[in-house]
């Protein structure tokens, strides 16, 4: 059966994410604009499958991709040209020096508070971070390695987080004032 677009189509694509409609673009010959229809996929439909006969699905979707890129890369050299007009106010906004890592994290150890949530999830998160390491995993099972780890479970500040984590890396000691208790005196670091 021949509609009005038939023969006449200049252009196709799926119009929802749904995928179950298509827009079709045909050009009138005796007016030359051109006009959109759109036809709702129905496998019962005269129409759909007289317009998929002409038009295969793989088309459909070829066409749409394509479109759908050409959008993207108008969308794209639009932002190029505004962007190479307003550079120096690009340039401003985003060159803001970032803050050192090391300023963070000496700020956390410095500023730390037990009653902030966010500081005790941080706290957490860095005794998670340091059971992680490879040479706390794999410590031996001498007094010395399960002390610290009690310790490190212990810590209510960063702190005595990292001084527990010397004992690891450093040769650093626990010294316990009372070991039934756990109670630490002090971590003694050696100095190279």
């Amino acid at each position: 059966m021949a509609y009005l677009w038939s023969d006449k189509i200049v252009d196709y694509y799926w119009s929802n994410p749904e995928l179950d409609t298509v827009a079709v673009l045909w050009q009138d010959p005796e007016d030359k604009l051109n006009r959109e229809h759109y036809i709702k996929v129905d496998e019962e439909d005269s129409q759909w499958m007289d317009f998929v006969k002409e038009v295969p699905y793989e088309k459909i979707n070829e066409r749409t991709e394509v479109r759908h890129e050409e959008f993207r890369e108008e969308f794209r050299n639009a932002f190029r040209q505004w962007a190479g007009e307003n550079q120096t106010t690009i340039t401003e906004t985003i060159h803001v020096q970032p803050t050192p890592v090391e300023d963070i994290f000496m700020d956390f150890i410095h500023d730390y508070e037990s009653e902030n949530a966010d500081h005790k999830e941080f706290l957490f998160k860095l005794k998670l971070k340091i059971f992680e390491q490879e040479i706390v995993r794999n410590s031996k099972d001498s007094q010395k390695y399960k002390d610290a780890k009690t310790f490190i479970r212990k810590s209510d500040n960063p702190l005595n987080v990292l001084l527990g984590y010397m004992v690891f890396s450093d040769n650093a000691k626990l010294d316990l004032a009372d070991k039934k208790k756990f109670d630490v005196k002090g971590v003694y670091v050696p100095v190279k």
